[in-house]
């Protein structure tokens, strides 16, 4: 079972519209989200609900077609390369195999 890992940004109020506003990003199995939220309170309001008030508030756009977000894609892992053994070192550094 794997877990997703969500971080809310730096959060700043606005006064002119009476909310908090902070970028939360969803890191997930499929890759990165980055979506912004509001969520009205006084300037006064406890931490925790203003926390708690941004993630709620991302959670209810991250699936709505119409919202503005940022999304990055985890890359499939790149397949390793076999290393050479000993003896193809001997045979790069000098130039030729030793028989």
């Amino acid at each position: 079972m794997s877990r997703n890992k969500t971080e809310i940004g730096e959060i700043r109020y606005n006064p002119a519209e009476q909310c908090f506003e902070a970028l939360v990003t969803f890191h997930g199995t499929t890759g990165t989200r980055r979506i912004p939220a509001s969520f009205r309170a006084p300037l006064e309001a406890e931490f925790d609900a203003i926390s708690k008030g941004l993630l709620q508030a991302a959670m209810a756009r991250i699936n709505r077609p119409d919202q503005m977000k940022s999304r990055l894609e985890k890359l499939p892992a790149p397949a390793p390369q076999p290393q050479p053994s000993g003896f193809d070192w001997q045979a790069l550094l000098h130039g030729s195999r030793a028989a």
